[in-house]
C-alpha cells in the first residue's frame, strides 16, 4: 500500500510540472499542485448577493476533479486529519492569489467539493469561509446556522465588524472538520537542542531533535480553550525518540512514584526561561508540549501542559490544571497512586498532589500560591 501511495503521488507531482499550477510549501515540503481549472476565478470587485452568486456558479461549472484528487492524495500521503486538510487547502489558495477575498471564495468551493460542511459569508468589503469544527476554538469568529456552529477558517481573522450575509448554497455537505491530535508525517525542518539539568545531585542530559515542521504546523492550528486538546495531541517521531524514550530510560532506574514525579517536574522547570505571552507574541497563546520543548521561553500554561503530557505519557498519571485567576497563574495537580494519607487536595473524591512547573526548586506538594486561591479546576483526562 505504501508503494502504491508513493507511486500515485509521484505521478501527480511529475504531471504538475507539465501543467499550470503552484508549488505549495507545506511546512518545508514542496508540493506542486495543478491549479489551471481554478486560477482564472477571482472574487468580485463589488460584493453583493448577485456578484458572489455569479463567482460561485463559475466555480461550479469548471472541472476541478484533478485538483481535488491531488489535494486528497497529498492529504493522505502526509496523513493529515480534517483540520490538516483545511490548512493544506489554505496554502493552496494562498499560492493561487494574494487577495484574501479570492482565497476565501476558492477555499469555500474546494472544501465544499471535498465534502466538508462549510458556509460562505460576505460583507460589503469581505468574503469569508466558515466551517463546522468538531471542537470549538476559543478567540474565534463564529456564526450559528440552523443550530450549528461554524468557525471562520481564517483562524487569525478576528474581525466581527460589519453586517455579515450568508450565501445561500445549492447543496449541503455534512462532514465536520475533525482534529484528531495525530501528527502529520512532516519533518522537512529539524533542529537539535541540548537539555542538561541536575536532580538529586546527579547530572542528566538529553539531545532533543525538534521537528520544526510539526511545531510550525501546531502554531497554525486554531486556539482552543486551555484543556485537553493540548495534551491529547500526539508527539512526532522525533520527539518520541529524542525526548520521551531517554526520559523513560532515566525514570526506569527509579523506584518510587514520588521520585519519578519529582524528576519530571525538575526537568520541566529546567527546560526554558520565562516570558509572558504578551512579551513573546503580543497575545494570549497556549503552546502544545512539543512547541514548549522547542521554544527558548515559555509561561506557566505551557509548562503545566508539558508536565501533564509527560506524566500521562511516561507514568500514566492523570492530572488537572489549577487556575489561580486573581494571580494570573496556573499549575498542575497530579493524581499520584497510593497517596490517600498524604496529599495536597481532593477533587471529585480523588487525592491530588500539587506541582509547580514554572518556578525552579519546587518539589511535588509545594507551590508558591496558597491552594485556597484556586478559582477553577480544569480537567485534562
Amino acid at each position: 500500500m505504501k508503494i502504491r501511495v508513493l507511486t500515485i503521488i509521484g505521478f501527480f507531482l511529475f504531471s504538475s510540472f507539465t501543467a499550470f499550477g503552484v508549488n505549495v510549501n507545506f511546512y518545508g515540503h514542496l508540493v506542486p499542485i495543478t491549479t489551471a481549472s481554478i486560477e482564472h476565478i477571482k472574487a468580485p470587485y463589488t460584493i453583493n448577493k448577485s456578484t458572489v452568486d455569479y463567482s460561485v456558479r463559475r466555480l461550479q461549472r469548471a472541472d476541478h476533479s484533478r485538483l481535488l484528487t491531488e489535494i486528497q492524495v497529498v492529504s493522505d500521503y502526509y496523513k493529515l486529519d480534517d483540520l490538516g486538510t483545511v490548512m493544506l487547502v489554505q496554502k493552496v489558495v494562498r499560492g493561487i492569489s494574494n487577495n484574501r477575498k479570492t482565497q476565501s471564495l476558492l477555499k469555500y468551493h474546494l472544501l465544499h467539493e471535498l465534502g466538508y460542511d462549510v458556509r460562505l459569508t460576505y460583507t460589503a468589503s469581505s468574503i469569508s469561509c466558515f466551517g463546522r469544527l468538531e471542537h470549538k476554538p476559543t478567540s474565534s469568529v463564529y456564526i450559528i446556522v440552523n443550530g450549528k456552529r461554524y468557525t471562520n477558517l481564517d483562524f487569525r481573522d478576528l474581525n466581527v465588524k460589519g453586517r455579515r450575509l450568508l450565501y445561500k448554497q445549492y447543496s449541503q455537505k455534512d462532514k465536520t472538520i475533525r482534529f484528531t491530535g495525530k501528527p502529520p508525517s512532516i519533518n522537512a525542518h529539524k533542529k537539535r537542542r541540548s537539555f542538561r539539568w541536575i536532580f538529586q545531585g546527579k547530572l542528566f542530559e538529553i539531545e532533543a531533535v525538534n521537528n520544526l515542521s510539526y511545531t510550525a504546523y501546531l502554531n497554525d492550528l486554531p486556539q482552543f480553550n486551555l484543556g485537553n486538546e493540548y495534551v491529547r495531541a500526539e508527539a512526532s517521531e522525533e520527539f518520541q525518540q529524542s525526548v520521551i524514550e531517554p526520559l523513560r530510560s532515566y525514570i526506569g532506574e527509579m523506584h518510587s512514584n514520588e521520585q519519578k514525579a519529582n524528576f519530571l517536574l525538575n526537568f520541566v522547570q529546567s527546560t526554558s526561561g520565562y516570558k509572558t505571552d504578551d512579551e513573546q507574541y503580543g497575545r494570549e497563546k497556549y503552546n502544545y508540549p512539543e512547541e514548549t520543548m522547542a521554544n527558548a521561553y515559555s509561561d506557566c500554561e505551557d509548562k503545566t501542559l508539558l508536565l501533564a503530557y509527560l506524566y500521562k505519557e511516561l507514568l500514566n498519571f492523570e492530572s488537572v490544571i489549577l487556575h489561580f485567576k486573581r494571580d494570573k497563574h496556573v499549575c498542575l495537580g497530579v493524581k499520584l497512586p497510593n497517596r490517600s494519607n498524604s496529599y495536597s487536595f481532593t477533587y471529585n473524591d480523588e487525592a491530588y498532589m500539587v506541582c509547580e512547573p514554572t518556578g525552579k526548586g519546587y518539589k511535588v506538594g509545594r507551590t508558591a500560591i496558597a491552594l485556597g486561591r484556586v478559582s477553577e479546576v480544569i480537567e485534562l483526562y
